[in-house]
């Protein structure tokens, strides 16, 4: 694991060579149909940034809008004895059991309306100043150590499907909708289980940011907030510029390493795309900023497929491609096949020699250049195949099949609330298979069938880290119609519960059991309004309920508290006073109540005060 701060020269590691041999190449046979620089258009100007709307004309996101589904069986639990630890509720903080975040460091100014607005031609970073071209990544086989922190998840044969004319198909590229922002969270979350002391990781980073407005390469608006995370900042980018969130992701890690670093520096936030950091100089202080990298990233790619100055790696024709910045090492003809390859090659102009390739995730030869090697590798192996698909809408190209395809039917097709098909079908053996759709997933196992999840359920259950989280697969469809307006759905581990008034959450293990005999959402405790929250005083756990919270620890079990004994029990410092955690339910009988803790009782008869009992 290299833990060095890379400074802005070292960055940009043999690089220096490259200006030069660009320009040789613009006036050489390879580029016959290409003029200097001056001849070409000047960048077309963008509008001046203003606070405005989100623009209705974004693509349609993964996570539609919940709609009512048919209904399935009753609700019967299914008993799991121990509860999820979980973060912390945010309605009700808990002073003495609750972490302490890692500071998110704080981040360069965002330079604002000078990022596009009101720049001359030549302050507009363009090809003949070696800049839009990835930062260390031809020097750097391994930036997020994700081969020495998860060695044991790649795959070995990454790379057989390698085609340097074809690293990744138009649709996979410009399609926006792949993930939504809670999806890319727990992606997130999966990655990094825990950042290192005094660091923030990708999961845990926040910045506030600017709006956008839409622009010649990014139709739609990114609308501004006081806060937003990475994962919002790479959703919001994705819509505003159509491009595919996982191709963001991507790209980010191979920049950088980000998605899977747990000591990231600040200065991998500022450059985290690469962007504006010339070959033969330090990167440039007006682009840093995470927002900023991801919006300018995004834009270029759009760029390169619209601005007719970006002609050298012209679609279907064959072009010579260096294998290294070191000119010495030659370059190799490449045939490109489409946009998305050619917008690769404008960022990070080299494609890997054999020895980059036969080394997967390692180091190759003194020739070797790794950044369009990682893009494939990394995606593939988090995404599946960079093939496939057709952008702009209508057949996506992935076919749909077996009770998948049964169940997708039924619910409209291509003209339900799923959409097209939007991956192809993935499969574990003997465990399940699952196909992402515009709208939704499909999943399906032996024992439950195929089944939907969609909208607010599936982002908390993808925040969970979806079938490999705690509540494994769906084994129903969304019921709605319960009281309240409430929706369920049932999955292996648990059931998530969604209603207008207390949000969406799950319970499972000994806490569902407890509150399915208590009447669950029709009994005394009603709705969850929390998860489950573990992590407290003598291995304590709780979970709020709109009729009460129920807690258990190491040295009690599973009980709830309510309404004027909980009241009372609070004034005495509730778990954390002489009374300790309950030791049963409330027991009520002739006008009275009673309730025992730990360390005493609590005992009210209507109309008085609670009368609390020690010893």
């Amino acid at each position: 694991m290299r833990r060095t701060n890379h400074g802005y020269e070292s960055v940009r590691k043999g690089q220096a060579v490259f200006g030069i041999a660009l320009a040789a190449a613009l006036i050489g046979s390879l580029l016959p149909a290409t003029a200097s620089a001056a001849e070409q258009p000047a960048p077309e100007p963008t509008p001046t940034i203003v606070q405005t709307p989100e623009a209705t004309q974004t693509p349609a996101p993964v996570d539609a809008p919940e709609a009512t589904p048919s209904p399935t069986p009753s609700d019967v639990p299914t008993p799991d004895p121990t509860p999820t630890e979980a973060p912390e509720p945010s309605d009700t903080p808990e002073p003495t059991s609750t972490p302490t975040p890692t500071p998110t460091p704080t981040m360069t100014a965002d330079p604002g309306e000078a990022e596009l607005d009101g720049l001359a031609a030549d302050s507009i970073p363009s090809p003949d100043r070696g800049d839009y071209v990835g930062d260390s990544t031809e020097d750097e086989a391994d930036p997020g150590a994700y081969s020495e922190t998860q060695a044991g998840l790649l795959k070995a044969d990454t790379l057989n499907g390698f085609k340097a004319g074809n690293i990744i198909s138009d649709a996979k590229m410009y399609t926006s909708g792949t993930m939504s922002a809670n999806q890319i969270q727990g992606f997130f979350n999966q990655k990094v289980k825990r950042c290192d002391a005094n660091y923030t990781c990708l999961k845990d980073f926040s910045m506030k940011t600017r709006t956008k407005s839409p622009n010649s390469y990014c139709a739609g608006t990114y609308q501004g907030s006081s806060r937003d995370t990475a994962a919002q900042i790479i959703s919001k980018v994705s819509k505003a510029c159509n491009v595919s969130e996982r191709v963001l992701i991507v790209m980010l890690q191979k920049e950088q390493g980000l998605v899977t670093h747990t000591w990231p520096s600040q200065f991998r936030y500022d450059i985290a795309m690469g962007y504006a950091c010339p070959d033969d100089a330090a990167c440039d202080s007006t682009y840093f900023g995470f927002q900023n990298q991801m919006y300018m990233a995004a834009y270029q790619l759009q760029r390169y497929t619209k601005d007719s100055y970006f002609s050298w790696y012209p679609v279907g024709k064959t072009s010579q491609v260096r294998w290294h910045p070191n000119a010495s090492c030659g370059t190799g003809p490449v045939r490109i096949e489409n946009k998305a390859t050619a917008a690769l090659y404008y960022y990070t102009p080299y494609q890997p020699n054999r020895a980059a390739l036969r080394a997967g995730y390692g180091v190759g030869d003194s020739c070797s250049a790794y950044g369009n090697r990682n893009l494939y590798n990394y995606y593939t192996d988090w995404f599946g195949s960079t093939h496939g698909g057709s952008p702009g809408g209508g057949s996506t190209g992935y076919s749909v099949t077996g009770a998948t395809a049964v169940k997708w039917k039924s619910m409209g097709g291509a003209g339900g609330v799923l959409g097209d098909p939007i991956d192809k079908k993935n499969c574990t053996s003997g465990v399940g298979c699952y196909q992402v759709f515009k709208g939704g997933s499909i999943y399906y196992t032996e024992q439950a069938g195929a089944v939907y999840v969609r909208g607010a359920v599936r982002d908390k259950w993808s925040s969970m880290g979806a079938r490999g989280g705690p509540l494994g697969y769906p084994t129903s469809d969304p019921w709605c119609g319960l009281s309240q307006g409430g929706c369920l759905q049932k999955f292996q581990g648990g059931t998530i519960y969604t209603t207008a008034a207390t949000g969406t959450h799950y319970v499972r293990g000994a806490f569902r059991d407890l509150w399915s005999r208590v009447g669950d959402r029709n009994g005394i405790m009603k709705y969850p309004t929390s998860d489950p929250w573990c992590g407290l005083a003598k291995g304590g756990c709780l979970q709020k309920f709109q009729g009460g919270t129920m807690y258990t620890s190491s040295e009690t079990s599973t009980k709830y508290v309510r309404g004027a004994i909980r009241d009372a029990w609070a004034k005495t410092g509730d778990r954390h006073g002489r009374l300790g955690y309950p030791t049963t339910n409330p027991r009520c009988g002739g006008g009275a109540c009673t309730q025992s803790f730990q360390g005493g009782t609590i005992r009210y008869q209507g109309g008085s005060s609670p009368r609390v009992l020690y010893g």
